[in-house]
């Protein structure tokens, strides 16, 4: 080999040498970066893991506090129906009984005036409750026999007995094509029309209303359509999309005159979406409208059919002699239901809470029972529970709940209990006696006792004896400087100064009795033992008329007693001094008194 060869193989193995070399540092360049950028994906990889672990733990955060604040609102809503249904459902009570035993026409005729102001105000909290239940997704649809001819013909009776009824007329038209019975929310479907039926006759002031129903053809099968028809003011084309918006009514001349939450249309709308059908609306400016909705058809089988059948062809049952345990804490109530009793004939005994039914009921003393819900000591359902532990079905009479709060609140857990019937307060005299006779004509082995042998209007001794429990003397004029004007009044028209002094003895009594338990239980640390007493204490002193307890009560009730820089025991001991003035009142009267000083 030449040395020109030499140096030519010299150079060309450097040159691969130094290619080799700028390889190695390419490869260990690219290999660094590579490195490098796993090492950014993973960290980039683990804040995207806690980032999804943050998120998620905020979203179950989010959904807790969610489903509290419905629970805390379904809550609020029960509380709030109770409140208000319960002095409403004693107002209307008590209006009724004045009525019956009026005769002076005109008397009757302002009678007349409150028990519609009554009703037009149960309709608008109605409204309001039903709209705040919906939007808090606690509003319930249930599925039963519903008879559509005996439903309108209870409507238009009941339309014709209301003012705006009068020397109207409701016409039906009812196509043979529609069953006896379907299947749907009886009590949905006739809120829905009774509101159709009721904007037709206020929103026109002559000629007829006309419900129409029949059967349709739909996409999903057979579905019944009800039109309400009315020759009234009738609703411009714009307006029509804004009909069934929440809290919207429609300017017109009748509005003023109707009035109303405007919440009536969005309501039905809610109501019947949540039945599977829809609702609508077709109008001429003063010519009339015409109110629609269909709902899918759905018919019971035949045994179902015979048995709403022999249902409703069954015999009357009288309640005449019937004995009635009545459990209920509420004085009002108490007084309201006992003279209810009265006037059916029926021979009652009180109990003031769920322990004491208990210890009053045996086998084969009473046909029916009414209890209250909400009760101390024991509540009505516990109580209930309590009466099939101890005894078999066969062995207890039918026991309907009465409730100031929402149905759906404690219907399933009522039925649970064994309760046969859920009643709503307030409950008109005609509703509860049709509720108690229905449940003495399903009674599987009936007890009821024969009737007395003096006359009707007479009261069963048992009832006086259980009306004795809530009379005592008058508290004279003293108690008029102490209740608002207002309530004192509306209670002395109602039962008379003896009948006011009844209830002022039973207030003294049961509240001196509530603010020691109250006491005793706040220096043993028991909140809701507190809470419990206060309510019952702010319940009653509303009841009265006593502003002053009803705030000191519901300080402590609500654990605000500190807003006025006092402790419980503190405010307590103010309504503590004004039952003593209270009782005071009393008796510087000089009247003899069974309620005892709170002293």
């Amino acid at each position: 080999m030449t040395d020109e060869d030499d140096r030519v193989s010299r150079r060309r193995y450097n040159r691969a040498l130094a290619a080799r070399a700028e390889a190695e540092a390419l490869l260990e360049e690219k290999s660094r970066e590579l490195f490098l950028a796993n090492e950014a994906l993973a960290k980039h990889s683990a804040k995207l893991e806690q980032a999804v672990l943050e998120r998620t733990a905020d979203l179950r955060l989010a959904l807790e506090r969610a489903e509290a604040a419905s629970a805390a609102r379904s809550r609020f809503l029960a509380t709030m129906s109770h409140e208000i249904r319960t002095p409403l459902g004693g107002l209307l009570g008590m209006i009724d009984l004045v009525a019956m035993e009026e005769t002076v026409p005109e008397k009757l005729e302002l009678l007349g005036y409150a028990r519609t102001a009554g009703l037009g105000l149960s309709r608008i909290v109605n409204e309001v409750l039903d709209f705040s239940k919906m939007e808090a997704g606690v509003f319930l649809f249930e599925q039963e026999n519903v008879d559509l001819r005996a439903m309108l013909e209870s409507i238009r009776i009941l339309v014709s007995s209301h003012e705006h009824g009068k020397d109207r007329r409701l016409i039906v038209r009812i196509d043979k094509a529609v069953p006896k019975l379907f299947l749907c929310d009886a009590t949905r479907v006739r809120q829905v029309l009774s509101n159709l039926v009721s904007n037709a006759l206020r929103y026109s002031t002559d000629g007829p209303v006309i419900i129409h129903s029949e059967v349709r053809d739909g996409p999903d099968g057979d579905r019944l359509r009800l039109e309400v028809e009315d020759f009234g003011v009738g609703i411009a084309k714009e307006d029509i999309g804004n009909l069934f918006k929440d809290f919207t009514q429609i300017s017109n001349p009748l509005t003023a005159a109707a009035q109303g939450t405007g919440l009536g249309l969005a309501i039905c709308k809610r109501v019947i979406e949540g039945l599977g059908g829809k609702i609508g609306v077709t109008s001429t400016p003063e010519e009339g409208s015409i109110f629609w909705f269909e709902l899918p058809l759905m018919v019971p089988d035949m045994a179902a059919l015979e048995d709403a059948e022999s249902a409703t062809d069954a015999a009357p049952v009288s309640l005449e002699g019937a004995r009635v345990l009545i459990a209920e804490d509420n004085v009002i109530n108490q007084k309201l239901l006992l003279t209810y009793a009265d006037r059916m004939g029926m021979t009652a005994d009180l109990a003031h809470n769920g322990r004491i039914a208990l210890e009053k009921f045996s086998p084969g003393k009473y046909d029916l029972i009414l209890m209250d819900v909400a009760m101390p000591e024991m509540d009505g359902l516990e109580a209930t529970r309590h009466l099939h532990t101890r005894w078999p079905g066969d062995q207890l009479p039918p026991i309907l709940a009465l409730t100031a709060h929402l149905m759906d609140a404690v219907e399933q857990e009522a039925r649970s209990a064994g309760i046969s019937r859920i009643l709503s307060k307030p409950i008109p005299f005609e509703e509860l006696q049709t509720a108690l006779r229905q449940s003495l004509r399903t009674r599987k082995t009936p007890q009821q006792a024969a009737p007395p042998s003096a006359p009707p209007a007479s009261v069963p001794e048992a009832t006086k004896a259980a009306r004795a429990e809530v009379q005592t003397r008058d508290p004279g004029r003293g108690l008029t400087e102490l209740m608002d004007p207002k309530v004192h009044q509306d209670f002395v028209e109602t039962f008379g100064l003896e009948g006011l002094s009844d209830f002022a003895a039973k207030f003294v009594k049961d509240s001196a009795t509530r603010i020691e338990v109250l006491l005793a239980a706040d220096a043993a640390g028991d909140t809701a033992e507190v809470t419990t007493q206060a309510h019952s204490l702010r319940g009653a002193a509303m009841a009265f008329g006593f502003p002053d307890m009803v705030e000191w009560a519901g300080q402590i009730e609500k654990g605000e007693t500190h807003l006025e820089d006092a402790s419980v025991a503190e405010t307590a001991a103010r309504f503590k001094a004004r039952l003593n003035e209270l009782d005071a009142a009393i008796r510087d009267r000089g009247q003899e008194t069974t309620a005892p000083s709170p002293e």
